[in-house]
């Protein structure tokens, strides 16, 4: 597969720029040499011949202001060179970290890029609505210092072979980002990694739903690199009949009074499995951890290892236990 993959990997970055040819083609030939992320040959198997997309699709934000910057990521890494390659999967998905990984940013034909520039405030939220084809869409967002943003991105990814589907966001010192993420998966195996990176006194609030798929993977990680930053992590999952969901959530870094505070809301039907894991530090680093857990299904609800009875739908579950008027019960279908 290496020496294929690497010759279709150098032969459609050649109109690239010289840096991103010699990182796609370095992923595949050190790929070997790093860890292993779980399942991974499922993914790995049905990328052997994999169809590049080649043109950039209609369904971008495009902006460029002094407000923000908004463009094709492909087309970022052209005109803002230097900003890219410091930050592709250096950060928060890093492409060392695993064999896939690797092959993902070999592979990576798509996705958003948006740069908010230091001290800006958005007064309405940026909102992504990709619609792809791509197995491998890739969504890097950079804000910088003291800047508040809130962005939602709800993307349609089409593809029906394995999707490895990845956002990263870099926030500096002292921002502020509201992100809510939910996207619609055609293919029954995803992956999905939203990371980020957050310099000292910086805030993210994410809300997401995890992916309806038979099969899905879903890391949720931050890197709090400092004093004073804190991630706040609010999930929810309909996991229907015979899917099978993996959750993780964790944070790395060393910096004083951070915090990571996660809170799901999970609803399992007739033979389907949901495991959210438990939210940990990467290096058993001495942070301030919480998380609370609601899961529910016909037979019981849990509450933190408390049990009650069961509700009879999703819908009545999400109701009784979502905050009243919140983004995620929005996207629950309960306003």
């Amino acid at each position: 597969m290496d020496e294929n993959l690497l010759t279709l990997v150098q032969k459609n970055a050649q109109k690239q720029p010289a840096w991103l040819q010699k990182k796609r083609s370095l992923a595949v030939m050190l790929q070997k040499r790093f860890v292993l992320a779980e399942q991974q040959q499922k993914w790995l198997t049905q990328w052997q011949q994999p169809e590049l997309m080649t043109t950039v699709e209609d369904s971008y934000l495009v902006h460029e202001g002094t407000d923000y910057v908004a463009l094709p990521l492909l087309m970022a890494v052209e005109k803002y060179p230097e900003l890219l390659q410091e930050n592709l999967m250096e950060k928060a998905v890093r492409w060392q970290d695993s064999q896939l990984n690797a092959i993902h940013l070999a592979l990576s034909d798509a996705g958003q890029f948006i740069y908010v520039p230091d001290n800006t405030t958005l007064k309405e939220p940026l909102k992504l609505n990709l619609t792809t084809k791509s197995c491998n869409p890739h969504n890097l967002i950079i804000v910088g210092a003291g800047a508040k943003v809130s962005i939602e991105e709800i993307s349609n990814y089409k593809s029906e072979q394995p999707i490895y589907a990845a956002t990263e966001i870099l926030i500096g010192t002292g921002a502020a980002v509201d992100f809510y993420q939910s996207a619609h998966y055609q293919s029954s195996l995803v992956r999905q990694a939203t990371h980020s990176y957050q310099a000292r006194q910086s805030v993210l609030n994410l809300a997401a739903t995890v992916p309806e798929s038979k099969q899905g993977y879903s890391s949720f990680y931050s890197f709090l690199d400092g004093n004073d930053s804190h991630w706040n992590v609010q999930l929810a999952a309909n996991v229907k009949k015979e899917q099978q969901q993996k959750v993780t959530t964790q944070v790395d870094g060393y910096g004083m009074n951070t915090s990571a505070q996660v809170a799901e809301w999970g609803w399992t039907s007739n033979n389907s499995q949901l495991d959210w894991g438990k939210l940990t530090t990467v290096d058993d680093e001495p942070l301030e951890l919480h998380q609370d857990i609601v899961t529910g299904s016909a037979e019981k609800v849990t509450v933190n290892d408390q049990q009650s009875a069961g509700l009879k739908t999703a819908a009545a579950f999400f109701k009784q236990y979502l905050p009243q008027d919140s983004w995620l019960s929005s996207r629950m279908g309960l306003q």
